[in-house]
């Protein structure tokens, strides 16, 4: 499940900054029970999230993804003419626009979570 891979990234974060739940939750303005149920894979806000990502020094990329390099996927283009960039920067302009609805958005987070569901 995406909150759980999430709890192990986090836990792993903390784990190799060398910190114990009790160290981290003062970092980050919670309570050891507080990080200890973020491990476990309890939903944690954007605020907090980001909040993690400062204080360890990764992106958000890689708390929610695991993406350790957001760019890796745009190299992809480096063979691409200039039209055909255009062409998909056009195209990613209507994905996001679509996601920005109410409807978009549900059909972004199904497809996340069949993603995940795969994955597992």
């Amino acid at each position: 499940m995406l909150w759980e891979e999430i709890g192990d990234r986090i836990k792993a974060l903390r784990i190799d900054s060398n910190l114990t739940q009790a160290q981290f939750g003062k970092l980050i303005g919670k309570s050891t029970q507080y990080v200890g149920r973020i491990e476990r894979g309890q939903k944690a806000s954007v605020e907090l999230i980001a909040a993690i990502c400062k204080e360890t020094g990764v992106t958000t990329d890689y708390v929610l993804f695991g993406i350790t390099d957001p760019l890796a996927k745009l190299r992809m283009l480096d063979n691409f003419s200039t039209e055909q960039i255009e062409l998909c920067l056009d195209i990613i302009q209507k994905v996001t626009e679509l996601i920005r609805t109410p409807k978009g958005n549900k059909l972004l987070l199904n497809e996340l979570m069949r993603r995940q569901s795969m994955s597992a």
